[in-house]
């Protein structure tokens, strides 16, 4: 199985939704299972559903065969990183002010593989001064108004969408590993979904992107001794939790996407959140979240931890 970087170049505005009906709560991360069920989708209109079926056979019945991590921000030629939880990276002995560090959401490469040489805090994102960086020219939010019109009493009402605009060479990234198997079908699929778009609002023209693919070793850190996930994660069973050193939670609920059409929600589920730390790898699981009464094809839920290995340090 190969690693690969996929840097995604939106040229139009983004918005992946966190709560229903809280049109202008967006989120800032593209979560991994958002990433999996696009391609998925884009899978389906390439290849069909029968072929679609036998793929998510596979990929659910082999663990090696598929990992994603969630999308993250870059900027040129600077990758962000969740911050991992309770990790300072040793900014307060390095005089950095406490309430600026406790900001931090966002680390760049260099932290994560303790290349450091000008320790910088900007707003939310902390990274090597060397570089130049705004946060201004990375992404802002963007607001439109909307109506919605009341199909019995016609009555209108004006509210407002939120999205995305990554600006000035800015965009996501995230690793995605594939067996070779499946590799040339699964980036046919991201293909089509470049042109399909991903998130909210593809009707009015949000979430099309461009993409760059770029093979990497997978990321060996010296003397790395706790792991840092990148995706969403749902353990496979109870001591796969018991291994997390630092965490979050957040929880994933809405209405699943079919092109033949799904009318249950899904079910809440509460997911461990990137920048969780572990103390050993887990692997996580890929959940069947298939409606009773759907019987066109399953529905999954991608819940898989993608884990890079980096240096304990001290934490707050």
């Amino acid at each position: 199985m190969k690693s690969y970087r996929i840097k995604l170049n939106f040229n139009s505005p983004l918005h992946i939704g966190v709560k229903e009906n809280e049109f202008n709560t967006i989120s800032k991360i593209i979560h991994s299972d958002t990433l999996f069920s696009a391609i998925i989708n884009a899978y389906n209109l390439l290849y069909g559903l029968k072929k679609t079926k036998e793929f998510l056979d596979y990929v659910v019945n082999n663990e090696d065969s598929l990992g994603i991590s969630s999308a993250f921000f870059y900027y040129k030629d600077i990758y962000f990183y969740p911050r991992p939880l309770g990790f300072n990276f040793g900014l307060v002995e390095k005089g950095l002010d406490y309430k600026k560090i406790k900001k931090i959401e966002y680390v760049s490469e260099e932290y994560i593989k303790g290349d450091v040489k000008e320790p910088l805090v900007l707003g939310k994102f902390a990274l090597d001064g060397d570089k130049k960086f705004y946060e201004k020219e990375l992404v802002f939010i963007e607001e439109r108004p909307r109506i919605s019109k009341d199909r019995i009493t016609n009555e209108t009402n004006i509210f407002n969408m939120s999205y995305l605009r990554l600006l000035n060479q800015s965009g996501y990234w995230f690793y995605l590993n594939v067996d070779e198997s499946i590799k040339d079908e699964v980036f046919s699929a991201l293909r089509l979904l470049s042109d399909e778009g991903i998130g909210g609002e593809r009707t009015y023209g949000c979430g099309f992107f461009d993409f760059e693919v770029t093979e990497v070793e997978p990321v060996k850190i010296n003397e790395g001794n706790v792991y840092l996930l990148l995706s969403n994660f749902y353990p496979k069973e109870a001591p796969e939790f018991e291994k997390a050193i630092s965490y979050k939670f957040y929880e994933r609920s809405g209405f699943p996407y079919s092109i033949y059409g799904v009318n249950a929600r899904e079910p809440l589920l509460r997911f461990i959140s990137e920048g969780s730390v572990f103390n050993s790898k887990v692997n996580g699981k890929i959940l069947d979240i298939t409606p009773e009464d759907f019987r066109v094809h399953k529905i999954y839920k991608y819940g898989r931890a993608y884990l890079i290995p980096i240096k304990k340090e001290a934490q707050d």
